[in-house]
């Protein structure tokens, strides 16, 4: 996706739930593009397709549906600003995607820091890190499984 579209969609999907989940920034509409942003890099990184789709009541947690040894599995990308942690909002951990990915978003560019699983994010502790006074489970940037691993998972072999 190119920076034009990631834009309109950002600004689309804010717009179909503006009553939503606080923002941090004045611009309501930065969180859901930086978010985009996220999504279409590891689209592209994997070969998968972006759900363009608007939904009013939010995509469930869920970017990505992939098959790992025949069984599907559901990724969400978590892109930050300040990637220093995988957080999950306390409410969300039982809805939450399978596999749960960190990704920082910089100038317009997409690092993917780490990744890991539901149920070892249910292992870890909580804290609130904001002052929108969300309580979070999250793990440290630095205790995140590689990209390599998830590689060796999504990429096929030629």
């Amino acid at each position: 996706m190119k920076n034009k579209e990631i834009k309109l969609l950002g600004e689309q999907r804010q717009n179909a739930h503006p009553l939503g989940t606080r923002r941090y920034y004045s611009d309501p509409n930065r969180e859901d593009t930086i978010g985009v942003a996220g999504e279409a890099a590891f689209a592209e990184r994997y070969n998968l397709n972006v759900d363009k789709r608007i939904l009013p009541k939010g995509d469930d947690h869920v970017d990505f549906i992939a098959e790992i040894n025949n069984q599907k599995v559901s990724i969400d990308i978590k892109t930050a600003q300040r990637a220093y942690n995988l957080l999950i909002k306390e409410w969300e951990i039982d809805k939450c995607a399978d596999i749960l990915v960190l990704a920082q978003y910089r100038k317009g560019k997409i690092k993917f820091v780490g990744w890991d699983t539901k149920e070892i994010m249910k292992l870890m502790p909580k804290s609130i890190f904001s002052s929108l006074n969300i309580k979070n489970y999250y793990r440290d940037k630095d205790d995140l499984r590689p990209m390599s691993q998830l590689d060796d998972l999504l990429i096929p072999v030629k």
